[in-house]
Protein backbone atom coordinates (compact mmCIF):
# COMPACT_ATOMS: atom_id res chain seq x y z
CA UNK A 1 0.00 0.00 0.00
CA UNK A 2 1.33 3.35 -0.65
CA UNK A 3 0.41 6.62 1.39
CA UNK A 4 -2.70 7.67 -0.10
CA UNK A 5 -3.97 4.11 0.25
CA UNK A 6 -3.35 3.85 4.07
CA UNK A 7 -4.83 7.53 4.83
CA UNK A 8 -7.77 5.95 2.90
CA UNK A 9 -8.05 2.59 5.08
CA UNK A 10 -7.43 4.78 8.00
CA UNK A 11 -10.27 7.27 7.40
CA UNK A 12 -12.44 4.92 6.63
CA UNK A 13 -11.71 3.00 9.73
CA UNK A 14 -12.65 6.09 11.33
CA UNK A 15 -15.75 6.45 10.25
CA UNK A 16 -15.03 9.12 7.25
CA UNK A 17 -14.82 11.44 10.02
CA UNK A 18 -14.03 15.31 8.34
CA UNK A 19 -11.48 17.70 9.16
CA UNK A 20 -8.68 15.10 10.63
CA UNK A 21 -6.71 14.52 7.09
CA UNK A 22 -3.34 16.40 8.72
CA UNK A 23 -4.26 14.36 12.02
CA UNK A 24 -4.33 11.10 9.88
CA UNK A 25 -1.10 11.63 8.28
CA UNK A 26 0.62 12.44 11.21
CA UNK A 27 -0.79 9.66 12.98
CA UNK A 28 0.23 7.15 10.02
CA UNK A 29 3.87 8.93 9.72
CA UNK A 30 4.62 8.44 14.15
CA UNK A 31 3.10 4.83 13.68
CA UNK A 32 5.29 4.41 10.47
CA UNK A 33 8.45 5.23 12.64
CA UNK A 34 7.67 3.71 15.72
CA UNK A 35 7.27 0.55 14.17
CA UNK A 36 11.03 1.15 11.86
CA UNK A 37 12.76 1.56 15.41
CA UNK A 38 10.91 -0.53 17.35
CA UNK A 39 11.30 1.33 20.56
CA UNK A 40 8.29 3.04 22.15
CA UNK A 41 5.54 1.05 22.23
CA UNK A 42 4.14 -0.66 26.15
CA UNK A 43 1.54 -2.06 25.16
CA UNK A 44 3.41 -4.79 22.64
CA UNK A 45 6.32 -6.62 24.60
CA UNK A 46 8.98 -9.12 22.86
CA UNK A 47 8.54 -8.81 19.11
CA UNK A 48 11.77 -9.02 16.80
CA UNK A 49 12.20 -5.32 15.26
CA UNK A 50 10.57 -5.81 12.08
CA UNK A 51 12.78 -6.61 9.03
CA UNK A 52 14.01 -3.26 6.90
CA UNK A 53 17.34 -4.39 4.89
CA UNK A 54 17.72 -0.66 4.07
CA UNK A 55 18.41 0.35 8.26
CA UNK A 56 19.96 -2.87 8.80
CA UNK A 57 23.67 -3.67 9.27
CA UNK A 58 26.37 -5.84 10.76
CA UNK A 59 29.84 -4.20 11.67
CA UNK A 60 32.82 -6.37 13.72
CA UNK A 61 35.27 -4.80 16.50
CA UNK A 62 37.38 -6.31 18.98
CA UNK A 63 37.33 -6.64 22.53
CA UNK A 64 40.38 -5.12 24.23
CA UNK A 65 41.72 -7.10 27.58
CA UNK A 66 40.58 -5.20 30.99
CA UNK A 67 38.86 -2.89 28.95
CA UNK A 68 35.28 -3.28 29.84
CA UNK A 69 32.98 -1.18 27.78
CA UNK A 70 33.38 -0.24 24.02
CA UNK A 71 31.31 2.28 21.83
CA UNK A 72 28.01 1.13 19.80
CA UNK A 73 28.70 1.62 15.94
CA UNK A 74 28.26 5.74 15.47
CA UNK A 75 24.71 5.20 13.08
CA UNK A 76 23.38 2.52 15.98
CA UNK A 77 19.79 3.22 16.90
CA UNK A 78 19.53 -0.11 18.72
CA UNK A 79 21.57 -3.59 18.46
CA UNK A 80 19.89 -6.44 17.24
CA UNK A 81 22.05 -9.09 18.75
CA UNK A 82 25.87 -9.46 19.70
CA UNK A 83 28.21 -12.29 18.80
CA UNK A 84 31.54 -13.66 20.24
CA UNK A 85 32.66 -14.85 16.95
CA UNK A 86 36.03 -15.80 18.23
CA UNK A 87 34.46 -18.54 20.63
CA UNK A 88 30.87 -18.94 18.11
CA UNK A 89 28.95 -17.87 21.93
CA UNK A 90 25.99 -15.03 21.48
CA UNK A 91 25.89 -12.26 23.93
CA UNK A 92 23.09 -12.17 26.20
CA UNK A 93 21.23 -8.74 26.41
CA UNK A 94 20.63 -7.22 30.35
CA UNK A 95 19.76 -3.46 31.67
CA UNK A 96 22.40 -1.07 32.98
CA UNK A 97 21.21 -1.44 36.37
CA UNK A 98 21.79 -5.52 36.29
CA UNK A 99 25.15 -4.76 34.99
CA UNK A 100 25.62 -2.37 38.10
CA UNK A 101 24.61 -4.90 40.72
CA UNK A 102 26.06 -8.14 38.97
CA UNK A 103 28.56 -7.20 37.11
CA UNK A 104 32.09 -9.50 37.76
CA UNK A 105 35.20 -8.37 39.04
CA UNK A 106 37.05 -11.29 37.61
CA UNK A 107 37.97 -10.87 33.59
CA UNK A 108 37.07 -13.67 31.45
CA UNK A 109 34.79 -14.55 28.21
CA UNK A 110 32.47 -11.74 27.92
CA UNK A 111 28.20 -13.45 27.86
CA UNK A 112 26.48 -10.65 28.75
CA UNK A 113 26.08 -6.83 27.71
CA UNK A 114 24.20 -3.72 29.02
CA UNK A 115 23.85 -0.78 27.01
CA UNK A 116 24.32 2.75 28.68
CA UNK A 117 25.26 6.47 27.12
CA UNK A 118 25.86 4.85 23.84
CA UNK A 119 28.57 2.41 24.86
CA UNK A 120 28.38 -1.36 25.49
CA UNK A 121 29.52 -2.79 28.90
CA UNK A 122 30.39 -6.64 29.02
CA UNK A 123 30.32 -8.62 31.78
CA UNK A 124 32.57 -10.54 32.63
CA UNK A 125 35.05 -7.45 31.22
CA UNK A 126 37.06 -9.25 28.65
CA UNK A 127 40.75 -10.98 29.43
CA UNK A 128 41.56 -11.35 25.88
CA UNK A 129 41.10 -9.91 22.41
CA UNK A 130 37.48 -11.26 20.72
CA UNK A 131 35.72 -10.65 17.78
CA UNK A 132 32.07 -9.65 18.31
CA UNK A 133 29.76 -8.82 15.44
CA UNK A 134 27.33 -6.45 15.96
CA UNK A 135 23.96 -6.15 14.28
CA UNK A 136 22.02 -3.01 14.54
CA UNK A 137 19.13 -0.62 13.47
CA UNK A 138 20.39 2.36 12.34
CA UNK A 139 19.36 5.61 13.00
CA UNK A 140 16.52 6.46 10.82
CA UNK A 141 17.17 9.62 8.68
CA UNK A 142 14.17 9.10 6.30
CA UNK A 143 11.54 11.62 6.02
CA UNK A 144 7.92 11.25 6.97
CA UNK A 145 5.88 10.19 4.01
CA UNK A 146 4.32 12.98 2.26
CA UNK A 147 2.94 12.52 -1.29
CA UNK A 148 0.41 9.98 -1.52
CA UNK A 149 2.48 7.71 -4.55
CA UNK A 150 4.78 7.32 -1.77
CA UNK A 151 5.46 3.75 -0.51
CA UNK A 152 7.23 2.73 3.39
CA UNK A 153 10.42 1.04 3.34
CA UNK A 154 9.20 -1.89 4.88
CA UNK A 155 7.69 -4.90 3.33
CA UNK A 156 4.08 -5.11 1.95
CA UNK A 157 3.26 -7.15 4.48
CA UNK A 158 4.18 -4.97 7.30
CA UNK A 159 1.79 -2.33 5.84
CA UNK A 160 -1.55 -3.80 7.53
CA UNK A 161 0.24 -2.85 10.61
CA UNK A 162 0.64 0.94 9.70
CA UNK A 163 -2.37 0.81 9.67
CA UNK A 164 -3.71 -0.42 12.62
CA UNK A 165 -1.70 1.46 14.26
CA UNK A 166 -2.53 4.51 12.81
CA UNK A 167 -6.10 3.72 13.51
CA UNK A 168 -5.75 3.30 16.89
CA UNK A 169 -4.05 6.15 17.18
CA UNK A 170 -6.62 7.94 16.27
CA UNK A 171 -9.24 6.75 17.51
CA UNK A 172 -8.06 6.87 20.98
CA UNK A 173 -7.57 10.54 20.14
CA UNK A 174 -10.48 11.37 19.08
CA UNK A 175 -12.04 9.35 22.06
CA UNK A 176 -13.71 6.09 20.18
CA UNK A 177 -14.91 3.65 22.39
CA UNK A 178 -13.34 0.60 19.80
CA UNK A 179 -10.26 2.04 20.54
CA UNK A 180 -9.26 -1.28 22.66
CA UNK A 181 -10.66 -3.14 19.18
CA UNK A 182 -7.97 -1.96 16.97
CA UNK A 183 -5.14 -2.06 20.16
CA UNK A 184 -5.98 -5.89 20.27
CA UNK A 185 -6.05 -6.12 15.93
CA UNK A 186 -2.50 -4.65 16.05
CA UNK A 187 -1.47 -7.35 18.70
CA UNK A 188 -3.15 -9.80 17.07
CA UNK A 189 -1.81 -9.04 13.52
CA UNK A 190 2.08 -8.51 15.38
CA UNK A 191 1.97 -11.97 16.94
CA UNK A 192 0.78 -13.52 13.72
CA UNK A 193 4.37 -11.98 11.36
CA UNK A 194 6.41 -11.99 14.07
CA UNK A 195 9.14 -14.71 14.76
CA UNK A 196 8.23 -15.13 18.28
CA UNK A 197 11.05 -18.03 20.57
CA UNK A 198 13.72 -17.60 18.23
CA UNK A 199 17.27 -18.01 19.36
CA UNK A 200 18.03 -14.56 18.89
CA UNK A 201 15.31 -13.77 21.03
CA UNK A 202 16.36 -16.01 24.14
CA UNK A 203 20.07 -13.88 23.49
CA UNK A 204 18.02 -11.00 24.91
CA UNK A 205 16.82 -10.20 28.23
CA UNK A 206 15.12 -7.16 28.55
CA UNK A 207 13.46 -7.12 24.58
CA UNK A 208 12.31 -3.86 22.73
CA UNK A 209 9.05 -1.88 23.75
CA UNK A 210 6.76 -0.59 21.11
CA UNK A 211 4.83 2.62 21.79
CA UNK A 212 1.64 4.06 20.32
Amino acid sequence: MNFGTIKRHVARNLGNVTGIDAYIEQWINNCYLDLITMGKFPELQRFAPIPVPALDSTTTWYTEAYVPDHAMATNALFPISLRDTTNNVPLKQRGIRWYDRHKSTVEGKPRIYAIYGGRYYLDPPPDDAYAIQERFRKKVSLPAMSVDSQTPIIGQEWHEAIELGATYRGARSLAHADAGKWLGDLKAFMVTHSEQHTEEEEDVDIGFSIKM
